[in-house]
């Protein structure tokens, strides 16, 4: 880490596939028979986040690894049409890039660097996790390389 930077690496991660589960009833349980659902294939998830709308419904999108796509939309399909949620979508063509670093939560001018970066680099966000050690957002796979090379300019390179 250089001049007190928190942000020690930038990595990029091709290895998952955004799922979503459209239009699913906001109701106690729900997520429940949809994690079960994937756990009962083996599927692990990455990334859960869900999106309250309104009508008493939502969505709830997560990431699976890439081989385990087609047990991920199977497991979603079935508890989809159980539920009657509006259906499944999936996306292949993502990518995790992720900033690294020591007490991140501690550093409150990193999230807005971060987005600033890739908002002048043109890459939009489908999803965003913040922990103790990184900041993970999800792009288009075919802008990953750019948005890497945005955020070690901004965090590597210029020591900020």
């Amino acid at each position: 880490m250089q001049n007190g930077n928190r942000v020690s690496d930038v990595r990029i991660d091709h290895s998952s596939a955004r799922v979503t589960l459209l239009g699913v009833p906001d109701v106690p349980g729900v997520a429940a028979r949809i994690f079960s659902a994937l756990a009962e294939r083996g599927v692990g998830v990455e990334m859960i986040v869900q999106n309250n709308m309104r009508g008493g419904i939502t969505d709830i999108g997560f990431l699976a690894a890439k081989e385990r796509l087609n047990d991920a939309i199977e497991a979603c399909r079935s508890v989809s049409k159980a539920i009657e949620a509006q259906g499944v979508s999936f996306n292949t063509e993502i990518a995790r890039v992720s900033l690294v670093g020591e007490r991140l939560p501690g550093a409150v001018e990193v999230p807005a660097k971060m987005f600033s970066a890739l908002a002048g680099a043109g890459v939009n966000i489908d999803m965003i996790v913040f922990d103790a050690y990184a900041i993970t957002c999800v792009v288009a796979a075919g802008d990953a390389e750019k948005a890497a090379a945005s955020l070690r300019e901004k965090f590597l390179r210029n020591g900020e």
